[in-house]
């Protein structure tokens, strides 16, 4: 069975977006408007109960949750909740969990942390601070750095564009795999730029990016 949920919330000053997702997609893009809005695609089968959404407001956060309910300790039929959500540009995002399913976001100007167990995150042209995986692939395309950021997965590969006048101290290090780096040219690279290690200063290194796989290799560009 299949439902499509489709909310607005209005924004105040100050308020933080929560959202957490199990079994289902996250796409998340920034837009000049003044609401949040959200399109969730609800799916379950014959004998499993009906996901829920809920949406609650605490203080300067707007948490918004889907949950599964078992059936004698058991899913039967499997549930599945996609989310689609637009997000004022003036709006940040405080966290984005996921379990089973991918991350996208695009043009959100910060993300405090992201999370995914079991799914790949991909992200366009926003500013992060935390962003954790396992069993899954990171995709970084990085707008600005203007605080410490810290990108790592357990099972996959780590790769992340940085601008060019970035003021940061890159450290980079791989277990079972590569680093490379790109758009490098003419910057030095301090400590050791060795097969699983990089160490980079851009600018005054004024922060910290901080890039760590233990399977899989790390790609580092300039842009």
């Amino acid at each position: 069975m299949i439902e499509i949920v489709e909310r607005e919330y209005g924004i105040t000053d100050g308020l933080r977006l929560v959202l957490r997702n199990v079994n289902g997609h996250i796409r998340m893009k920034g837009y000049d408007g003044n609401t949040i809005k959200m399109r969730a695609e609800k799916k379950w089968g014959l004998l499993a109960p009906e996901p829920k959404i809920k949406v609650k407001k605490e203080g300067n956060f707007l948490k918004i949750e889907a949950t599964h309910k078992k059936t004698f300790g058991i899913s039967l039929g499997g549930s599945s909740v996609n989310f689609d959500i637009f997000v004022p540009k003036t709006v940040e995002v405080e966290e984005v969990d996921s379990v089973n399913g991918k991350i996208s976001i695009s043009d959100v100007v910060g993300v405090l942390k992201i999370g995914s167990v079991n799914g790949s995150i991909e992200l366009e042209n926003v500013e992060v601070s935390k962003v954790g995986n396992v069993n899954g692939p990171i995709k970084a395309v990085l707008r600005a750095v203007r605080n410490d950021v810290k990108i790592s997965t357990v099972n996959g590969s780590v790769k992340v564009s940085l601008p060019r006048n970035t003021d940061a101290t890159i450290l980079a290090g791989t277990i079972n795999g590569t680093v490379s780096a790109e758009g490098f040219e003419g910057i030095a690279l301090t400590g050791k730029f060795g097969p699983k290690s990089l160490s980079a200063q851009l600018g005054s290194g004024k922060y910290s990016v901080n890039l760590s796989t233990v399977n899989g290799n790390i790609e580092i560009k300039l842009i």
